[in-house]
């Protein structure tokens, strides 16, 4: 038999029924026993993925409808030219009637034997062909320089789509497997549909049973069309059409400029349609530029190193880091646990249509960005029972800042305030762009755990040890540059390392997932995969610290106010902070930046007073009132003291001349604004700070 071409893909149904032999001559075989056999290419949402996928084993799936009695042996053999090539035992244990095998040997016939006893020979039970498929090829587009999708006002481009910058060009990878022995050359070809007479051509080797590879140059895109289609083609020797792809492209004609540091309100495209699922159960789309108030926008904090933060109406308003691969991070908010009165959970992702969610932008200065997000957490049916959320984000130039809740709520509430979760595009599939180490815990002092996911067997790692610990979450298995998330007052370790989703007894994530969030409406809570994965995007949790495990807050007071309703009660605010950033900074400076954050340096100061309070951790600024033009401080740090920053209250608004231990630092080295002052230094023993200041 032929093992390189089958036509077709099929599904056969064997009924087959045990005959007599030495072990089962007693026993009463009621019914015979049915054996379903299928063939399927691989669950999608499993590896490999993109280009891999070529030439990938096809899997068995054995079904039996009922617990085999008394047989001891039941094999899956693989034959090619009538010779035995693989052989598994399967084994059908009780209420699990389904064996899979991955027919890696690429046999062209395989058969269902078994054996009553280990001595008995083998009774084959069922044979049938396996039908690999006589041509298979992939196309994976990719921009020929990487633009992180918010530097071309994009955001979650859809994982299936090409996004370019106008006259970008893109590079087109593709793999072919042929089985046609009939079959041995052919051609690729690549061109954009608004310009079918410039076509990208190359010869491609179709040797049967053997991946042949090519890369096409399509040229660049149009400079003016906002959308289009690239297509890919594999053609016969004659020119007959073999295999065609058509992949969406995005084109943003005129990029936005974004300022090398600051922050800019604007609306973020995004060309795919909101999904929405109505009371009935049924799903429709909700065209994105009519999916809120068009009063509102959407933020983006702009970082030298590159990054960028973004406040997005499709997330509710809930910040995260917006990486250059096109995932994002975000370290939650704070959701309450529900009361008995409401739907699903009680948390911003709930606000869709942003009722209670707004962003502001407080300050953007050339020394510092602060920007402003409150919201109250509601439940599915936008319920909210008085309790309310201020966010407060400061950025420096630097890339690092912090996170600032502050949380007023009755006092009998609990909150969970903290957890780790990746943002993935719609049609962008878990295992293929999580790395394993997802995680690492670097306590202060020195000690380090990786954790890597699935996280079976490693509750040890995330046993608190009493020291604060700094947290780096790995977003994209392409990402140098990590999440970074630490505050001093924290001793406990996240509560849950979140498990992994199956589906048909497989493993299809690394982490819980969910696509009732972000974008998406209409959808609770899930607990399982499900193919809206190709119609929005989605998220992955990693860790949650839990109802029970908040940091001990900065400050607390309980006093009557007024609640989000308007009511007068007793209420209790809390506010907490943690040090927050972008970075491939490597472990001893993470625990230099985590040190600093900990502790401020003491000082010796002339020409200034300290202010009422001397040291703000929330924005991790030491507070002086000028008194003169020349101002000295003497830093003193107790292990390290990294980018200080100062606010001078009273100060003359220019600064002539920044000098550390007498030497004058470039304006590059530090950024003041009339009010902060900035340094881009680290400092490890004492060291003399001398401010030039003049009207």
């Amino acid at each position: 038999m032929n093992c390189q071409y089958f036509p077709a893909f099929a599904t056969v149904f064997l009924n087959i029924a045990f005959l007599s032999s030495p072990t089962l001559a007693n026993e009463k075989v009621q019914s015979p026993l049915k054996f379903q056999i299928q063939i399927e290419s691989g669950h999608t949402w499993r590896p490999p993925f993109g280009l891999d996928r070529v030439g990938r084993p096809l899997e068995a799936v054995v079904t039996v409808s009922q617990t085999p009695p008394v047989v001891r042996e039941i094999f899956l053999v693989g034959y090619c030219d009538g010779k035995e090539v693989s052989r598994h035992k399967l084994v059908f244990p009780d209420q699990v009637r389904t064996a899979r095998v991955r027919l890696e040997a690429y046999p062209a016939e395989i058969a269902v034997l078994f054996k009553s006893n280990p001595n008995d020979k083998p009774v084959e039970l069922a044979r049938r062909g396996v039908p690999w498929p006589a041509f298979e090829a992939e196309a994976v587009a990719r921009p020929e320089r990487i633009i992180n999708p918010v530097d071309l006002g994009t955001i979650l481009v859809p994982d299936d789509w090409l996004l370019l910058a106008g006259g970008q060009k893109a590079q087109v990878e593709l793999v072919a497997l042929n089985r046609n022995s009939k079959l041995s050359s052919g051609q690729a070809v690549a061109w954009y549909e608004s310009a079918p007479g410039r076509r990208a051509t190359t010869a491609m080797r179709l040797t049967p049973g053997q991946k042949t590879k090519t890369i096409l140059a399509p040229g660049p895109c149009s400079r003016t069309l906002k959308r289009d289609t690239l297509h890919v083609v594999i053609e016969s020797g004659n020119g007959k059409e073999l295999w065609h792809k058509q992949i969406q492209v995005m084109i943003v004609p005129e990029p936005p400029k974004w300022p090398e540091f600051g922050v800019v309100e604007t609306k973020l495209r995004y060309d795919a349609p909101i999904s929405v699922r109505k009371s009935d159960g049924k799903f429709s789309f909700m065209n994105y530029n009519h999916g809120w108030d068009a009063k509102l926008k959407d933020v983006v904090v702009v970082l030298p190193n590159g990054q960028r933060f973004v406040f997005w109406r499709g997330s509710s308003y809930i910040p995260f880091w917006a990486s250059r691969h096109n995932t994002g991070f975000c370290y939650e908010w704070a959701e309450s646990k529900p009361p008995a009165d409401a739907s699903d959970a009680v948390e911003p992702l709930m606000d869709k249509e942003l009722r209670y969610g707004r962003v502001r932008i407080m300050e953007s200065t050339t020394a510092r960005v602060h920007v402003r997000w409150s919201y109250q957490s509601c439940d599915f049916n936008y319920k909210v029972w008085g309790d309310s959320a201020v966010e407060d984000y400061y950025f420096y130039p630097d890339g690092f800042g912090t996170r600032v809740l502050t949380l007023q709520s009755v006092p009998e509430s609990n909150y969970e305030v903290s957890e780790f979760i990746v943002l993935t595009p719609q049609s962008m599939y878990p295992l293929s762009v999580l790395p394993p180490n997802l995680l690492d815990v670097l306590f202060l002092d020195g000690k380090k755990n990786e954790l890597t996911f699935p996280s079976h067997g490693q509750a040890e790692k995330l046993q608190s040890r009493g020291i604060p610990a700094i947290f780096r979450v790995h977003l994209h298995k392409n990402e140098p540059l990590t999440a970074i998330y630490f505050s001093p007052l924290d001793k406990k370790l996240p509560e849950i390392a979140y498990g992994p989703f199956y589906d048909k007894s497989q493993l299809v994530t690394p982490v819980y997932w969910g696509s009732h969030w972000p974008l998406a409406r209409g959808n609770t809570t899930g607990g399982a995969i499900d193919a809206r994965v190709s119609l929005t995007p989605a998220h992955n949790s990693i860790v949650t610290w839990g109802y029970y495990h908040r940091p001990t807050p900065l400050h607390t007071t309980h006093c009557e106010m007024l609640d989000a309703l308007g009511r007068s009660k007793t209420m209790v605010t809390q506010i907490w902070a943690w040090l927050i950033g972008m970075s491939d900074a490597d472990d001893a400076r993470l625990l230099q930046w985590a040190h600093s954050f900990s502790k401020p340096p003491s000082l010796d100061v002339n020409g200034a007073q300290f202010d009422v309070e001397s040291y703000a951790p929330d924005r991790r600024a030491i507070r002086l009132v000028v008194e003169g033009n020349h101002v000295t401080i003497k830093i003193k740090p107790d292990s390290a003291c990294v980018n200080p920053v100062f606010e001078l209250s009273d100060a003359p608004k220019k600064l002539s001349r920044v000098l550390l231990d007498g030497r004058v630092l470039d304006t590059k080295q530090y950024a003041w604004d009339g009010k902060t002052l900035w340094l881009n230094a680290t400092i490890t023993k004492p060291t003399n700070l001398q401010l030039e200041l003049s009207e």
